[in-house]
C-alpha cells in the first residue's frame, strides 16, 4: 500500500473534456491516507482548496453538482494548486454513504469509471454555462 503525496508526479490529471475541448481537470490519486489508523486504499481526489478527499464522499451523495467542487477549469490552476502542496498531504474526511455509493455504482452502464467521469463533465459544463448565463 503506498501513501498518497503532494507531488503532481504521483497524480493523474484526467482532462475531462469531450470533443477536443480542454478541461474540466479532475486530480486523482490511488493510495492509503498518511495518518489513516486503519489503512485503506482509496482513489482520493485534490480539491481546488488543495485539501484530498475520498472520490467515494462525493459520487455517494447522489446529485451531479456535488462533485462540481472537485474539478479545476483549467490546468493553469491544477498546478498553481501544486505549487501551493507542502508536506504531509492534508486529507478531509468525508462521510460516505454506502447505499448511495452502491447506487452510484449500479448508475455507471459502461462499468468504465472514466466514461462516467465524462458523462459527468458534460453535465458540469452545461450547469457552468447558465450559471454564467443567469
Amino acid at each position: 500500500m503506498r501513501t498518497i503525496t503532494n507531488h503532481y508526479r504521483d497524480s493523474h490529471v484526467l482532462n475531462l473534456g469531450s470533443g477536443g475541448e480542454r478541461g474540466p481537470y479532475l486530480v486523482t490519486q490511488t493510495g492509503v491516507a498518511p495518518s489513516d489508523p486503519m489503512p485503506k486504499t482509496r482513489m482520493f481526489v485534490l480539491r481546488p482548496d488543495g485539501w484530498w478527499v475520498d472520490f467515494n464522499a462525493y459520487a455517494c451523495q447522489g446529485k451531479p453538482e456535488a462533485m462540481d467542487e472537485l474539478v479545476f477549469p483549467t490546468m493553469t490552476k491544477v498546478m498553481e494548486t501544486f505549487a501551493k502542496l507542502f508536506g504531509r498531504p492534508q486529507v478531509l474526511q468525508l462521510p460516505v454513504d454506502e447505499a448511495g455509493l452502491k447506487a452510484w455504482v449500479e448508475r455507471q452502464k459502461s462499468g468504465n469509471p472514466l466514461e462516467a467521469a465524462r458523462a459527468w463533465a458534460a453535465g458540469y459544463q452545461e450547469r457552468r454555462r447558465k450559471k454564467r448565463r443567469g
